[in-house]
């Protein structure tokens, strides 16, 4: 009888660890450009996982067509009333090279091939750009999105506290934040994601993600972006989901 009280408060606070253990599952770049293809890719990742997860949109149409526009418009709201949750991308995610940047911003410039949009821009134009990112959002008349992404995590020192000004998150390579009682609140959190790792050091990438999420500590965020379908493959994406998924309880960010 003792044996099997023991047994059963093992197994409960094996349940109460594991339901502390949290993780955000969230697919990058999703646009006007590229929706056709990566809905696909979003709608396995979330049977993977089990419940819808978190989109990273970019939400400048560009030069798309009208009949393009019209119908990335749909797949959004289609995503938002089944219950996924949008994340805004920047505004376009390419940088504009007229743009007076820092130094750190012309060198992120350079390891990111031009997509750091936000990276090394000083205070008005940091504002200028969020603003647009929301208001191109806005036209696609699906709701406000929970928060803010920078295109590659490079932002610059206003932009965290301009984003937060009109977004409920933001998120750097190594956190999460969001306001309470008016104090910038940080959750800890690495950006788990593949797009930028060299080819023959996608083995490495990946195990490292799947040791982070058996350890403890953080609310870590697995990122996937189009290109890891072709160079990982769908087969061991969809497999990192599921592994992931039976060590960690997946959330969005409205839920930290």
């Amino acid at each position: 009888m003792e044996q099997n009280k023991d047994i059963a408060d093992i197994q409960a606070a094996e349940a109460t660890f594991q339901k502390k253990k949290k993780f955000i599952l969230c697919y990058h770049s999703f646009s006007v450009m590229n929706f056709k293809r990566t809905r696909n890719h979003i709608r396995k990742i979330a049977d993977a996982a089990g419940s819808p997860i978190s989109i990273a949109v970019i939400p400048a149409f560009g030069a798309a067509p009208e009949s393009e526009a019209e119908q990335f418009r749909e797949e959004l709201e289609k995503f938002v009333n089944e219950g996924y949750e949008i994340m805004l991308h920047g505004a376009r995610h390419r940088a504009d090279l007229s743009l007076k940047r820092s130094i750190s911003g012309k060198i992120a410039l350079l390891v990111s091939n031009n997509e750091a949009e936000f990276a090394g821009i000083d205070e008005r134009f940091t504002q200028a750009l969020l603003k647009r990112s929301l208001a191109l959002w806005k036209a696609h008349g699906t709701g406000k999105p929970s928060g803010f992404i920078p295109p590659i995590w490079f932002g610059n020192k206003f932009l965290k506290e301009q984003a937060l000004e009109i977004f409920d998150y933001y998120e750097d390579l190594h956190g999460i934040y969001h306001k309470v009682d008016g104090k910038i609140k940080k959750t800890n959190s690495d950006a788990l994601s593949f797009s930028i790792i060299p080819d023959p050091l996608l083995g490495v990438a990946q195990t490292y993600a799947c040791l982070k999420m058996l350890l403890p500590g953080g609310v870590h965020r697995l990122v996937f972006h189009d290109k890891d379908f072709r160079t990982i493959g769908e087969k061991r994406i969809l497999n990192m989901v599921r592994y992931a998924s039976t060590l960690r309880e997946k959330i969005m960010y409205k839920d930290l």
